[in-house]
C-alpha cells in the first residue's frame, strides 16, 4: 500500500488518480546521479504511463550516462533525455517526478516552483512529504514496481506501442538492480515474468554483455596493488579516475568481492572534484546506507554522504577548494588517509594494517591539511 494525497490506496491507482488530477501540466523525470539500467527503466515506464493519462513528461539528467552498457542501452532504446545544465532547463516543468530514489539531483539548484509530485523508489527512505508515495525497501528493483503497476492495468504493455522498448529497459533494470536476480524477491520474478514476453531479445543480449576496458582494467589493477585487507574487510584506493571511467570503480567493487576470503568491500578515488566510492557486501551485519553513513557522517544540510541498499551502496564527497590543487600526488595522499582515518571508527584495525604493508609511509604527512579536510565533511 502508498501513501497519497487521496488516502491510502492500492499502488496503481494512486498513481493513476494523481496523474490524472494533472492531466497536461507538464512533469519532469529527473534521474539523480549517472543514469543506470534501474532507473532508466523506472523512467521510461513513468513516462508512458503519463503519455496514457494525457501528462506531457520529459526525461532529464544532470550527470552523464557514463558506463558502456548505461551508454548502449540509452542508445538501443532510443531513450531521448533532456541534459540539465542549470535550474533555467528545468523552468518549463511544474511538476518532478523521482524514481529509484527520493532525493534529487544534488548538483544543481532546484527552480523554486517545481513541485515534487511523486517519488517511487526501493531504496529505504526519510519520509516524503508529495502526492504521490510508492517505497518499498523489499524489492529488488524499482523497475520492478512499474512493471507491477502494468501488470494490473496502468498502461498495460499488451495494449501501448513500442511495449518491446518499455519492457526491454524494465527487464534490464531489474536484472541489474537485483545481480543478475540472485537478489531478486518473488515480485521480482513475477515483474521480470510479465515484461519478457514483450522484450526484445536481441536489444537485451547486447546490452546485457560485460565487457572491461582498458582504462577500467588498469583502475582494477590499482586496487589490487593497493588494496588493504583487515579479516573480511577490504579497502582500496584507485587514485585519480576519469568522469567517463567513474562506474569502473563499482564494478572493481564487484570484482574484489569474489575473492572466496571478504564479504565487504570499499573502493574509492577522485573524481573530478570529489571523492567517489563504492561498498559491495555479502555480510548479512552489514548495511551500507547505515555503514556509509556512520563513517562518513552528513553535511551541513543534513544529507549523508552515501547511501545504499540491502548488498551494495555508494558515495560521493565534495573536495572545495582542494580540487584546485595542482599537486595531485600531496591530493591523494590526503584523501587516501583522510578515508583510512574516517574508516577506522567502524573498522579500528585498518590504520595498522596499512601501516604494516606500507612501512616507509609517514603517517603524519599532511596531517595539519587533512584535519581541516576532515572538519569539512
Amino acid at each position: 500500500m502508498v501513501a497519497t494525497l487521496m488516502g491510502t490506496i492500492a499502488p496503481r491507482q494512486g498513481l493513476e488518480d494523481a496523474l490524472k488530477s494533472i492531466a497536461g501540466s507538464p512533469v519532469v523525470v529527473l534521474i539523480t546521479g549517472h543514469p543506470d539500467p534501474d532507473a532508466l527503466g523506472s523512467a521510461l515506464a513513468h513516462q508512458r504511463i503519463c503519455q496514457e493519462l494525457g501528462v506531457p513528461c520529459t526525461i532529464a539528467n544532470v550527470q552523464p550516462v557514463s558506463h558502456r552498457q548505461n551508454r548502449a542501452m540509452v542508445k538501443l532504446l532510443n531513450i531521448d533525455m533532456l541534459q540539465v545544465q542549470s535550474a533555467d532547463d528545468l523552468a518549463p516543468f511544474k511538476y518532478l517526478s523521482l524514481v529509484d530514489t527520493s532525493t534529487a539531483e544534488s548538483t544543481i539548484d532546484l527552480p523554486a516552483d517545481l513541485k515534487l509530485f511523486s517519488v517511487v523508489d526501493h531504496h529505504k527512505a526519510a519520509e516524503v512529504d508529495c502526492a504521490f508515495v510508492d517505497i518499498r525497501p523489499h524489492m529488488g528493483a524499482s523497475s520492478s514496481i512499474y512493471a507491477e503497476y502494468m501488470a494490473h492495468g496502468l498502461a498495460p504493455l499488451e495494449s501501448i506501442m513500442g511495449a518491446s522498448r518499455v519492457a526491454t529497459a524494465l527487464l534490464f533494470g531489474i536484472q541489474t538492480d537485483t545481480n543478475d536476480f540472485q537478489l531478486a524477491t518473488a515480485a521480482d520474478f513475477a515483474a521480470a515474468a510479465y515484461v519478457r514476453r514483450f522484450t526484445d531479445s536481441d536489444v537485451l543480449k547486447r546490452v546485457s554483455r560485460r565487457v572491461y576496458s582498458a582504462s577500467g582494467m588498469t583502475v582494477l589493477g590499482r586496487a589490487l596493488e593497493n588494496m588493504v585487507v583487515v579479516r573480511d574487510f577490504a579497502v582500496a584506493g584507485v587514485g585519480f579516475v576519469t568522469l567517463g571511467d567513474r562506474d569502473a570503480i563499482a564494478t572493481t567493487s564487484d570484482f574484489i568481492l569474489q575473492r572466496e576470503d571478504l564479504d565487504t568491500v570499499l573502493v574509492f578515488g577522485i573524481v573530478e572534484d570529489r571523492i567517489d566510492g563504492s561498498l559491495r557486501t555479502d555480510s548479512p551485519s552489514v548495511e551500507p546506507a547505515t555503514f556509509l553513513t556512520t563513517v562518513f557522517g552528513k553535511d551541513r544540510s543534513g544529507k549523508p554522504y552515501g547511501g545504499g541498499r540491502a548488498d551494495k551502496g555508494g558515495f560521493q564527497i565534495p573536495l572545495g577548494v582542494l580540487a584546485e590543487s595542482e599537486d595531485r600526488e600531496a591530493l591523494w595522499n590526503i584523501v587516501d588517509q583522510i578515508v583510512r582515518s574516517r574508516l577506522a571508527k567502524v573498522v579500528p584495525e585498518i590504520e595498522r594494517e596499512y601501516e604494516r604493508q606500507h612501512p616507509d609511509t609517514n603517517g603524519h604527512h599532511h596531517e595539519e591539511t587533512s584535519s581541516r579536510f576532515s572538519r569539512e565533511f
